[in-house]
């Protein structure tokens, strides 16, 4: 049987549903991550966040700032995994089983909150190009509004995927807590989340809307490709990519290799609109070449509580290997001409990046006239943050390291 009722619901005490009941019901606040950014020096010595907050009613995490996962950040709207959804089920470690729940579910049923929890096991994958065997296709519903949340049923680690997935023309999808050694692509699709959950790198291409990362752990792998590209094509837009919490580690590529090689890459190659791009409490390691490469057609990139670090950072917390190219990478590179950070910290050359508003912001060097934001603000300069050491880093965030031992301590649900 591809699935069942969960009956975890129907042993809980009516006044306990009640509660949930009353919490899911309960007017929309705005998101703590979505503040506007404070005057703060963002190089003040800090104290790491904790790594969780108190819960809401149903148990869900209350947003708390940090850099990078602090176990907080999550969709408000999504069906929050801790507690016992309107439609709770149990699904086989199989993508045909999730495939077939997603397909039985009734707009209705999406609407009043959807989980669907995968049984422990190993999910096969069939490549992560823009032309592999997807794993899941036209899964969900364009004109659902709200997520069907999918989750492993016993937590972060009890469900891996073995090799690279694509997920095409898929909507209304939250995948969280999946853990895998291997890279995902997203093709064609609108508001998909992906969060709480540790891959090797990312591909999303042709087109995409609304599509957010909420404490997505992605890199600190030897290999020349580019640990993100986000590429439309042709006539299709991307629009609406957010990102809250996550950390993009570095790809490093050996020294004879001739590949340029960015932890992320967004370029447009097509004609569609390319933005907004937007980043919360996000930390980002350069790679061999640059942290960031945003291309002309990006409409807008904006940083709040962020932390971009190329030159020699990286390698503080990823080290090279004999043989490895020794790059001191920029923290940002292209040309997108309007990029905004507020309250973050960027150690490392930002190029001929356009600037237009920067508040609360610290670079690691005196910048040119050229690269002084063109709208409003100015940058407050540290050199001494070139210099950092890695637990000047690390102390900056929440958890110690990036091991899935550790972010399953903190991806509780």
């Amino acid at each position: 049987m591809a699935h069942e009722v969960d009956r975890r619901g129907f042993l809980v005490g009516g006044l306990l549903l009640t509660a949930v009941v009353t919490a899911g019901c309960a007017p929309q606040r705005r998101p703590a991550v979505a503040s506007p950014p404070s005057s703060t020096a963002a190089t003040a010595t800090p104290e790491a966040p904790p790594a969780t907050a108190p819960p809401a009613a149903d148990g869900r995490p209350v947003p708390q700032t940090s850099f990078g996962p602090n176990g907080t950040h999550y969709p408000e709207q999504t069906p929050w995994l801790g507690a016992a959804a309107a439609t709770d089920l149990i699904v086989d470690c199989d993508w045909t089983a999730i495939a077939e729940a997603i397909t039985a579910l009734s707009a209705t049923q999406v609407a009043d909150g959807v989980v669907l929890r995968v049984k422990p096991g190993t999910l096969p994958g069939g490549g992560a190009n823009s032309s592999s065997e997807a794993v899941l296709a036209n899964a969900g519903d364009g004109a659902w509004t709200r997520h069907v949340a999918i989750c492993p049923r016993d937590g972060v680690g009890s469900v891996t995927i073995s090799a690279g997935i694509r997920l095409d023309k898929c909507s209304w999808l939250a995948l969280f807590g999946f853990v895998s050694p291997e890279a995902f692509a997203l093709t064609q699709c609108a508001s998909i989340q992906i969060g709480w959950s540790r891959f090797d790198a990312a591909n999303i291409t042709r087109g995409g809307t609304d599509l957010a990362f909420y404490e997505l752990v992605l890199g600190f792998r030897y290999n020349d490709e580019d640990t993100v590209g986000i590429r439309p094509t042709e006539q299709y837009a991307m629009t609406g990519i957010s990102r809250y919490g996550c950390v993009f580690g570095p790809s490093v590529k050996a020294a004879d290799s001739g590949a340029h090689c960015d932890t992320m890459q967004l370029e447009g190659t097509g004609t569609g609109t390319f933005g907004p791009f937007t980043s919360v409490d996000c930390v980002d390691y350069g790679s061999s070449n640059a942290a960031l490469l945003l291309h002309t057609q990006v409409t807008l990139a904006e940083f709040r509580h962020c932390m971009v670090l190329g030159e020699e950072l990286p390698w503080l917390v990823f080290p090279l290997r004999p043989g490895d190219y020794e790059g001191t990478p920029n923290a940002f590179a292209g040309g997108c001409q309007d990029v905004r950070a507020y309250d973050s910290i960027i150690a490392g050359p930002i190029g001929s990046m356009g600037f237009t508003r920067v508040e609360g912001t610290t670079l690691s060097y005196q910048p040119q006239a050229s690269q002084e934001p063109r709208v409003s603000g100015t940058w407050d300069v540290d050199t001494s943050v070139a210099r950092w050491t890695k637990a000047d880093i690390m102390s900056r965030q929440s958890i110690p390291d990036y091991e899935t031992d550790t972010l399953a301590g903190i991806w509780t649900w």
